[in-house]
């Protein structure tokens, strides 16, 4: 069975124009709960160092742990948007967004996990061993942080599971009715992922280098998911990543805000978390694609 080329339910461009457009608001509407409560926020708690911004387009100055908590919110609405385009419109199981086998493969996920998280704390640690002077211990309250652990747990494989189900399940089923290659598939579907982070704040560190770097993750994992049959890889990649920002790793002018991580790190210089972006990838590829390459009839 082929994960790109759906062969249950129904596929036609007319159904997915019109769940695409049916996604699309329950994208909108989940986003009106965040904006809604934020501006109550703003204007009942009488602290003027709570506004809303509207060069970055987003409210300033609210408990940073209550601001996670909303702005993971819109994906369940998205969530829900998913599971009745395909239940409903396309009349198929809801794991198809996921896997062709009837069963999704919860060791694939967790091999995807571990091994980019090791991946990645590697090349942290490395990195601090060489640029020591841009880490240093947040200066953080311990309730705080267990806050912030459950709701990264919780929360974060929720966000990050949804984006996945997204572009590398619907979205790449979606473009793969009239693109059969593996590599211009991943990269078309790799390129509107990344795009569509060109908005993150951190793209005011470099918009080249920055936007490069959600480029490269958009397709590696595009084609980690063609290459291997399924998004179950790139599901438990992506929560990895997400997840060890969440807890270990806060910066100025990230999405994720000024959370209270274990560390803080400064002088950001995105030519090298560029660097390290191509190499932690290139070695997630290598390894995945050894064990779990799947061989199309």
């Amino acid at each position: 069975m082929d994960f790109i080329r759906v062969q249950k339910g129904k596929n036609s461009w007319k159904r997915y124009l019109f769940s695409l457009f049916l996604i699309i608001l329950f994208i909108v509407a989940g986003a009106l709960p965040y904006a809604i409560i934020s501006e109550w926020i703003v204007n009942t708690d009488g602290n003027p160092h709570t506004y809303y911004d509207s060069v970055k387009e987003d409210y300033m100055g609210i408990n940073p742990l209550l601001s996670f908590a909303l702005m993971n919110s819109p994906f369940l609405f998205w969530l829900l948007g998913l599971y009745v385009a395909i239940r409903f419109i396309h009349k198929r199981r809801f794991t198809s967004l996921i896997t062709p086998n009837r069963k999704i493969d919860w060791q694939r996920i967790g091999f995807g996990f571990i091994t980019y998280f090791t991946i990645l704390v590697l090349t942290t640690i490395i990195d601090f061993l060489i640029n020591p002077g841009d880490y240093s211990f947040n200066n953080v309250r311990v309730s705080d942080f267990l806050i912030l652990f459950v709701l990264v747990l919780v929360l974060t494989p929720i966000q990050t599971t949804c984006e996945e189900l997204f572009f590398r399940g619907y979205l790449m089923q979606l473009i793969g009715k009239w693109v059969r290659l593996p590599f211009l598939l991943s990269l078309i579907a790799g390129s509107i992922f990344g795009a569509l982070h060109f908005t993150n704040p951190e793209m005011g560190y470099s918009p080249i280098l920055v936007g490069a770097d959600y480029l490269v993750t958009g397709f590696i994992w595009c084609y980690i998911t063609a290459k291997t049959n399924s998004s179950e890889l790139s599901i438990g990649a992506h929560a990895a990543n997400n997840m060890l920002l969440g807890w270990f790793l806060t910066m100025n002018d990230s999405t994720f805000g000024n959370l209270p991580s274990l560390f803080v790190v400064t002088n950001i210089n995105p030519a090298i978390s560029l660097l390290w972006t191509i190499i932690s990838l290139g070695i997630f590829l290598f390894i995945t694609l050894r064990k779990y390459t799947f061989t199309r009839l």
